[in-house]
């Protein structure tokens, strides 16, 4: 097998040391392999290249871990690109979350008008990344991690040659973590398969060996809750109720919850429970342990209680890496154009469905239609997520206010247009192609 050499974009990032813990536990596939890790900013790079040499050596596995500023240096000779960056960073985050709070939505990084100016914001960065692919290594996979990720695989897809696996470590990604335990089974005795559109799916099957295992969960949810259960009281009583009434299990429970109840998830929000916060309160910690196992002072220890540190999201991305550059075919959630996969949405719909992936690409597997009692609600996030990219391709500021309106939550022109005036003026630097600096290629 030739080695590879792979380039994590956004190599300061947080999320890096559990991406690099699952390659050092990879296997031997990627045996004489390159790990290069880029960022712009070069300060968190030394712990980053260090602790991930560290991983390496103590798993004893052949891999080299390197690091650079110089993104044609990262991308040279690169047969994988794995993109984990955040453009506008931790404050951002806290823009889209709290700017829309002021008008009485629910903030949030993915969904609603921040998930529209989030994509605005990564668009142009992720499209200037694919045409550096097309350039320096044209041949190379494309991973892509940046959010909104269904957002990013649209434009993508539209603007762009590059061979791209969109992903995301929740929804049917994350239930194949997450049911197993829940069900009181090993992993490979529970098939999950959800579809949607990402961080909107459904649990679309749900097996047990040869058996059909919603009974199984049905029953598990209606025993009394657990302690140390990971959802919230309030979130698994929904979830239950949308098993009871519509008959399908919300694969992501906390995104979608909001949706049928908006209010109290607001209410929620404004008493601190975010991810902003959330990444505030752990970051601190997460850089100094990661500084202190760089330097050899504590053992390496990826703590699976903590976001940034749970194993799901680097093992994804690095299994995805694994069954191309081998050939072995896996299955996977990704984030693909629809063409008859979800059978009642259009077939160019942006969405997210199980596929297998080996070294000929990918191949989405036909999951049927989405159930009635969900479908106009998936609909109209298809066409969300449409007229944001088109906003974000064009820099038509109309087209923006278009896209916040077609948002469920959007309640009136007057909220759709204060918030869109706070965000273009809090995010403008992030902005280019609303004030003619990129060119669109």
């Amino acid at each position: 097998m030739p080695e590879e050499k792979i380039a994590i974009i956004g190599g300061g990032s947080p999320y890096v040391p559990g991406i690099l813990y699952s390659f050092a536990h990879s296997g031997d596939v990627l045996a004489g392999s390159e790990i290069v890790l880029m960022d712009v900013d070069p300060s968190r790079l030394p712990t980053m290249t260090a602790l991930g040499q560290r991983m390496v050596t103590e798993a004893g596995a052949d891999l080299l871990v390197t690091s650079t500023t110089d993104l044609d240096q990262a991308l040279g000779g690169t047969t994988f690109v794995l993109t984990n960056f955040r453009p506008g960073g931790l404050e951002g985050l806290r823009l889209d979350e709290e700017i829309p709070a002021r008008y009485a939505i629910l903030g949030q990084e993915t969904t609603g008008p921040g998930g529209t100016f989030f994509a605005l914001r990564s668009i142009p960065q992720v499209l200037d990344l694919c045409w550096g692919m097309e350039d320096v290594c044209p041949e190379a996979w494309l991973i892509n991690y940046v959010n909104p990720t269904n957002f990013v695989a649209d434009a993508v897809r539209r603007k762009s040659n590059v061979k791209c696996v969109a992903l995301c470590d929740g929804g049917g990604n994350g239930l194949r973590y997450k049911l197993p335990e829940l069900l009181g089974f090993e992993q490979g005795e529970v098939r999950a398969r959800a579809a949607g559109v990402n961080h909107h799916t459904w649990l679309m099957e749900l097996r047990i060996w040869d058996e059909d295992g919603y009974p199984t969960l049905l029953e598990r949810l209606r025993q009394p809750k657990q302690k140390g259960r990971s959802f919230r009281q309030e979130r698994h009583e929904f979830g239950m109720w949308m098993l009871e009434k519509y008959g399908v299990w919300p694969a992501n429970l906390g995104y979608l919850y909001p949706y049928f109840h908006h209010d109290d998830a607001l209410a929620d929000f404004r008493t601190g429970h975010s991810v902003y916060h959330m990444f505030v309160a752990d970051l601190p910690e997460h850089w100094r342990n990661f500084e202190a196992m760089a330097k050899g002072e504590m053992p390496i220890r990826m703590d699976l209680s903590k976001h940034h540190t749970d194993v799901e999201h680097g093992d994804l991305a690095v299994s995805v890496i694994v069954a191309i550059a081998s050939g072995e075919c896996q299955e996977f959630h990704v984030n693909v154009p629809n063409e008859g996969a979800i059978t009642n949405l259009p077939r160019e719909a942006i969405v997210e469905v199980p596929a297998l992936v080996d070294g000929s690409g990918v191949k989405p597997l036909c999951m049927g239609a989405l159930p009635k009692g969900v479908l106009a609600l998936t609909q109209s996030l298809v066409v969300w997520e449409e007229l944001t990219v088109d906003a974000a391709l064009s820099g038509d500021e109309d087209l923006v206010l278009q896209a916040v309106l077609a948002h469920p939550w959007t309640r009136s022109t007057q909220q759709a247009g204060d918030i869109c005036a706070d965000m273009f003026a809090a995010h403008a630097a992030y902005l280019p192609q609303f004030h003619g600096s990129w060119d669109g290629r």
